[in-house]
């Protein structure tokens, strides 16, 4: 299994990972995927180390601003103002910039952390990478301390994911969103340049649909051309959602007719019929991997691995096989709807915890074990909401975004920084129960609204379709009862695991090996040992899926 990485380091030997490109005390390692080659650099010259990795949609604002080419403008303007810099540019990246003659230290990941960046800082050495596997390599390999962060386990026990720049080693830490981080002489500090701007105005729906729309086509206007730029076909994920089919209608009707559609579920369920009525509607190609045979599931080395233990290791569940499949040399970018329920509608329906002060507990995987964690964290946040979409959207669900691209770049329109700013800049009841999302497709895309919504139970996204959907939410509110009364596996879902468990005695088996293989590392320590054993014994097949992630990072960096 191949790691596309890089590494760069001051006062540290990184021989251990490969061949490495030397610029005075600053050590470089790069085994990256290159789509977008033109948009990445690694340069050398005026004294500074300056490398980006990613894409980024509007190079030719800093060419013009500058006179100079990509690399060198981009340098320039980060020397001269980092944070103005970063908040004008647009895409999905992450570099450093080292300058040799003051040995400060630049680190910088984009708005919404699409590129993962972490990072180590130690007097005078120093480490970045997006691999916290090799960092663990390096830090072993050079006799310095690698020592277990127990927040990271109890993160991982409750939420599923970090909430915080905390990884499962307590030395390194993660660059979060919209932050950039600066280091001289061992000191550090972390300098947030972009926090979305959830001031909601007053304006008429009819003027909010716009703005929607207009936003939403500039985003996919965005990620398209770039696949274009470089001569890529379109690959574009569908379900029966409504986010990933808007980003594939909208981008057809705007011209990106060259898309394979991408769908995995279980088989025969409502998610993909729909997905795939939609894609042969529109005429595009598309591929259907079902998940039924739970291989999936045996993966848990592979995606701990690839996304660093930021999010509980079957959050992509089949998505990293089908990818795998693939011959990806003809696609750029998978185009996602990542988290757009979310943003044209809400993460909480009431209104009064989505605006309050931000608190712990909600958007949680797990509520078996109780935690404190450190207020300090909701300070940086406005409100519940905020709070929610940078930890449970960026931090959680797109951590799938670290596994996907081990084989090729990504995207969402509905994370674009612009759709961001316009989407929290509506009233909050606008946005609630999916009113302003459903107007603005059944006004704008009307054929779309034709078919199935799977979250709907396959009826039509229309509001006029309401009193259908509470029938079919009735019908599986009570089939949920009787399944919880009668203990029968609740098979209404697009990926039961809890089904997929309890048939496959090859997964139980391997649940329980893995278990007896990793559950005594001293480095737990007896209580968080007795946790994990809680979540094992008496938690959903979700549940044992936290605390066999735990084990795969203690097994992975500690054992």
């Amino acid at each position: 299994m191949k790691k596309y990485s890089f590494l760069a380091a001051g006062n540290l030997n990184i021989a251990c990972l490969g061949e490495t490109r030397q610029a005075g005390e600053c050590s470089h390692y790069s085994h990256l995927l290159h789509k977008f080659q033109d948009d990445c650099f690694f340069r050398t010259e005026d004294g500074t180390v300056s490398f980006l990795n990613g894409y980024v949609y509007n190079k030719t604002d800093y060419e013009q601003a500058y006179g100079l080419n990509w690399a060198e403008s981009l340098t320039r303007a980060l020397t001269e103002d980092a944070g103005g810099a970063l908040k004008k540019l647009r895409g999905g990246f992450c570099g450093y910039l080292y300058n040799r003659k003051t040995r400060e230290l630049l680190v910088y990941t984009d708005q919404i952390a699409v590129k993962p960046v972490y990072y180590y800082v130690d007097g005078d050495r120093w480490m970045v990478s997006d691999s916290v596997e090799d960092m663990v390599r390096v830090l072993k390999d050079n006799g310095l301390a690698c020592e277990f962060q127990a927040l990271a386990a109890q993160y991982m026990l409750t939420y599923g994911y970090m909430i915080d720049d905390t990884t499962f080693v307590r030395q390194i830490h993660r660059l979060l969103p919209g932050k950039y981080l600066r280091a001289k002489d061992g000191q550090t500090s972390v300098i947030r340049y972009h926090l979305i701007q959830d001031i909601p105005q007053a304006i008429s729906e009819e003027e909010a649909v716009e703005r929607i729309d207009a936003a939403f086509r500039e985003a996919v206007r965005r990620e398209f051309e770039k696949d274009r730029e470089y001569g890529y076909r379109h690959l574009v994920d569908l379900s029966g959602g409504l986010d990933s089919r808007m980003v594939s209608w909208v981008a057809h009707e705007m011209g990106y007719t060259e898309q394979l559609n991408i769908t995995y579920c279980r088989d025969g369920y409502r998610d993909e019929r729909i997905a795939r009525q939609v894609a042969l509607h529109l005429g595009h190609e598309y591929l259907f991997k079902p998940l039924d045979d739970g291989k999936w599931m045996y993966d848990i080395d592979e995606m701990t691995s690839q996304n660093n233990g930021a999010a509980l290791y079957m959050g992509v569940t089949g998505g990293r096989r089908l990818l795998a499949a693939i011959n990806m040399e003809s696609f750029g970018i998978e185009h996602t709807g990542m988290i757009g329920d979310a943003i044209l509608g809400t993460l909480y329906r009431d209104k009064e915890l989505s605006c309050g002060k931000p608190v712990f507990g909600q958007s949680a995987h797990s509520e078996r074990l109780h935690y404190s964690f450190d207020e300090k964290i909701l300070e940086e946040y406005p409100n519940q909401e905020m709070f929610g979409i940078y930890t449970r959207g960026m931090l959680g669900a797109s951590s799938s975004y670290l596994i996907r691209q081990q084989y090729i770049e990504t995207a969402s329109p509905f994370m674009d920084v612009d759709l961001l700013d316009t989407a929290f800049s509506l009233p909050f009841d606008y946005r609630n129960h999916h009113h302003i999302y459903l107007r603005w497709l059944n006004e704008k895309y009307p054929q779309a609204a034709e078919f199935g919504w799977e979250k709907w139970g396959g009826v039509k996204p229309k509001e006029s379709h309401i009193l259908f959907r509470k029938m079919k939410t009735t019908q599986r509110l009570l089939w949920q009862s009787f399944c919880a009364v009668t203990h029968i596996n609740n098979q209404d879902s697009m990926n039961p695991i809890d089904y997929w468990y309890e048939k496959d005695r090859g997964i139980q088996k391997c649940f329980a090996d893995y278990v007896e293989d990793t559950i005594d590392n001293p480095v737990l320590g007896d209580d968080m040992r007795k946790d994990i054993r809680l979540l094992l014994a008496e938690g959903s097949v979700e549940e044992k899926c936290l605390a066999i992630t735990v084990l795969a990072m203690v097994k992975k960096y500690f054992g």
